[in-house]
């Protein structure tokens, strides 16, 4: 029978492997306790492929974004939010079939979209900086979304890099309009300083990432 000096550091060591896990391995993430199904996922995202593309790949000008291959602890938050209302549009909601989706419908979207594979150049915006934008950049930005613009699953953020300008510009004006809600933080006053040419710069350093290898992201939740 074991002392219980060692059955409470089991006790005390497994949850805190759980949470090391998570933290260090997407595929790892919260998902709802459930095992996805892939295939599932595949013929939920047949909807979702008339806005976003047969791979995910978004339309270029942004008006649908790039989904292929985001993380499934980003898709499945946005993908609630959704379902719950509190991020809105029709076409998600309707087309998509997540009104009536079932936690289990969301596990297999997610999961099947996390799994495509696109490689995309997107083109940074014509009147941006990207060397003016990599210092703002690292400034307000790099902390939560990583040094190459690729999220960080600790603070649940998403990768901006590879995704269409157009559409980073929709999402901060809706973030300064209080539409969304940035960082978690109703309060939150990122942009709030931000002149529209420093926006625009930042988007054209984040496009600018597009090129950045796997090798170059060994800082990532760090």
């Amino acid at each position: 029978m074991p002392s219980m000096r060692l059955l409470l550091a089991a006790l005390v060591a497994a949850p805190l492997g759980v949470l090391a896990a998570a933290n260090d391995d997407d595929d790892k993430v919260d998902m709802l306790g459930m095992e996805p199904d892939r295939a599932a996922g595949e013929v939920m995202f047949r909807q979702c492929a008339l806005c976003h593309g047969q791979h995910g790949q978004g339309i270029l000008g942004g008006k649908y974004p790039r989904i292929a291959g985001m993380p499934t602890y980003y898709l499945l938050n946005a993908l609630k939010d959704y379902r719950i209302g509190d991020r809105g549009y029709d076409a998600m909601i309707v087309v998509g079939g997540l009104r009536t989706a079932e936690d289990q419908d969301l596990v297999n979207l997610a999961a099947y979209i996390s799994d495509l594979e696109v490689s995309l150049d997107v083109p940074a915006p014509e009147d941006g900086s990207a060397r003016s934008g990599n210092r703002l950049y690292r400034g307000d930005c790099k902390t939560c979304h990583g040094r190459n613009g690729e999220g960080k699953t600790r603070k649940e953020s998403p990768p901006l890099r590879g995704q269409y300008h157009e559409y980073l510009l929709r999402q901060i004006d809706m973030f300064k309009a209080g539409e969304r809600i940035h960082a978690d933080d109703p309060d939150d006053e990122t942009f709030v300083d931000y002149e529209d040419e420093d926006l625009l710069d930042i988007l054209a350093f984040i496009a600018s990432l597009d090129d950045v290898t796997e090798e170059e992201e060994d800082d990532n939740d760090k």
